[in-house]
């Protein structure tokens, strides 16, 4: 088993502070990591027809309180104000977001809506602050600054089970991605503390199941477990290891609508509430990296923040290195050039230790032939192979890693 930890230690991905618990400090290696995660996401969500925005990191306290976060999520929430001059006491006009609901619900009221619109699809890559207790927090697992593929789809309720049909599909999707073949799924029913009538959750819940059952997934039942909105699906994976993570979610909410008192024009012409989804496919993306980091222990060669680290026997091949690793960067190739004053063999057991897939060691009979010294992680022995030989196979691995179907969006 491993600890993502002690390998972002190794990979020199990310660290914490004691000044910043629950959040996390990316080097330059884990940001475009996390940058290659959020990227392929950004495909994924485009291919089924959401629209991307961005909202702001603090809302007024008043929105909290509409959309009944201030009082049922108030012990999460982390408050923004002004202080007060005379008692030197803070007045807690706005907070930082916990998620993006309400929010994206203001993008929706922005303008006058259609049924001919519908689903409206709305993600962003939101970074989000929930004041979870210090004794809780453990690495990416659980922080208090993270960010979610957070979602929300605004639809006529005859396209519930359709829009929970394509989550499902995009969980299978991505998670196959990944590296990630099983997945299982709970429904979390309604909770004590909660918004709305039991006519409301009852048909909430009944679409959550009817659509499970229609698409012949198993599921399991938790009571009591729902968001305080609205019920939801909660997707867990399970990696190599026999290990379970929830990951996903999607939720139906027939309260935040009415709340807000959402409406578009039905095909009569007469005002109708919208049903919102909430849905996330990875969750935090923190969350993610580290359950990959534990997972896998070394990330696969299209995730990789360097694919391939080219090293010099010696400065008379140094120029050869160079010219290999600029032809393979011109390629789309994640490359570093080892510069590092070490022997041949010191450099290649540190670039192994941080976990680089392939290293290409250059000499002067590899300069000569214009060929590279492969090795492979995990692989004992090395492989002489030409440059182009060795573009056309990170073209190859790579596109395979990707060569996942895309379902078309109804």
């Amino acid at each position: 088993m491993y600890d993502h930890r002690e390998i972002a230690r190794a990979m020199d991905l990310f660290h914490f502070e004691e000044h910043s618990p629950g959040m996390i400090f990316w080097h330059p290696m884990g940001w475009r990591l996390y940058r290659i995660i959020e990227d392929y996401m950004r495909g994924v969500y485009e291919s089924y027809g959401f629209l991307e925005v961005r909202s702001p990191i603090a809302l007024s306290r008043a929105l909290w309180e509409k959309s009944g976060h201030w009082e049922k999520f108030r012990e999460g929430i982390f408050v923004v104000g002004s202080l007060d001059k005379d008692k030197e006491d803070l007045n807690p006009d706005y907070a930082l977001k916990p998620m993006s609901c309400p929010a994206h619900v203001g993008i929706y009221k922005s303008a006058r809506r259609s049924y001919r619109e519908m689903p409206i699809r709305l993600m962003e890559f939101g970074m989000v602050h929930r004041n979870e207790p210090s004794g809780t927090l453990s690495g990416c697992m659980r922080l208090r600054q993270f960010v979610q593929d957070d979602a929300h789809i605004f639809c006529q309720e005859a396209d519930i089970q359709n829009e929970i049909r394509n989550f499902l599909n995009m969980v299978s999707e991505v998670y196959k991605a990944f590296g990630y073949e099983k997945f299982s799924i709970k429904i979390s029913l309604r909770p004590e503390k909660r918004l709305g009538s039991d006519a409301l959750w009852d048909k909430a819940e009944g679409a959550l199941i009817d659509a499970c059952e229609a698409l012949k997934y198993a599921y399991e039942l938790l009571p009591g477990e729902g968001a305080f909105y609205g019920p939801k699906i909660e997707v867990s994976l399970e990696d190599h290891l026999g290990r379970s993570w929830q990951c996903g979610t999607i939720q139906v909410d027939f309260n935040l609508p009415q709340i807000f008192d959402l409406a578009f024009v039905n095909s009569e012409g007469a005002f109708e509430q919208p049903v919102m989804l909430h849905q996330a496919v990875l969750g935090s993306i923190e969350r993610w990296i580290g359950i990959l980091l534990e997972s896998h222990g070394a990330l696969p060669l299209w995730l990789a923040p360097v694919q391939v680290a080219v090293a010099a026997i010696s400065d008379k091949s140094a120029q050869w290195a160079l010219y290999v690793a600029s032809k393979l960067r011109r390629n789309g190739v994640r490359v570093e050039l080892a510069k590092r004053d070490a022997t041949i063999s010191k450099k290649i057991r540190e670039l192994f230790e941080r976990k680089i897939p392939l290293i290409a060691v250059v000499g002067e009979q590899e300069a000569a032939k214009g060929t590279v010294n492969l090795r492979r992680l995990g692989v004992s022995g090395q492989q002489e192979i030409e440059l182009l030989d060795l573009e056309q196979e990170l073209r190859n691995q790579v596109s395979s890693s990707l060569s996942t179907t895309i379902l078309n969006v109804n």
